[in-house]
C-alpha cells in the first residue's frame, strides 16, 4: 500500500538556474534579482517554471503532459512532483 503525503509550500524560496546533468548540476541565482518562486512553481519576474520544493529551475525538472486534463505535471531531482496551475 502507497502512501501519499502532501504538504503545502508557503514560503517564496530564492530562484536557482540548474545546468549541466546528475551528479554535476551546476547552480547559479535568477539574473533577476530578488526572483523567487512561489507554492505553486511559478517564479515572481523571470517567467520560468521553477520547483516549489527546493526553488530550482532547468535541467533538474522534467515535465510530463497529462493526456487528459492537457495540463503539465513536473518532476525535480529534488524528489517532489506537482501539477501546474495558471
Amino acid at each position: 500500500m502507497a502512501v501519499v503525503v502532501q504538504h503545502s509550500i508557503t514560503e517564496a524560496l530564492r530562484h536557482l538556474k540548474v545546468t549541466g546533468h546528475s551528479p554535476a548540476f551546476g547552480y547559479e541565482p535568477c539574473e533577476d534579482v530578488g526572483c523567487s518562486v512561489d507554492g505553486d512553481g511559478h517564479t515572481s519576474s523571470c517567467g520560468r517554471q521553477a520547483c516549489p520544493a527546493c526553488g530550482c529551475s532547468g535541467t533538474n525538472m522534467t515535465p510530463f503532459r497529462l493526456a487528459d486534463s492537457g495540463a503539465v505535471s513536473y518532476r525535480c531531482t529534488c524528489g517532489h512532483s506537482w501539477v501546474r496551475s495558471d
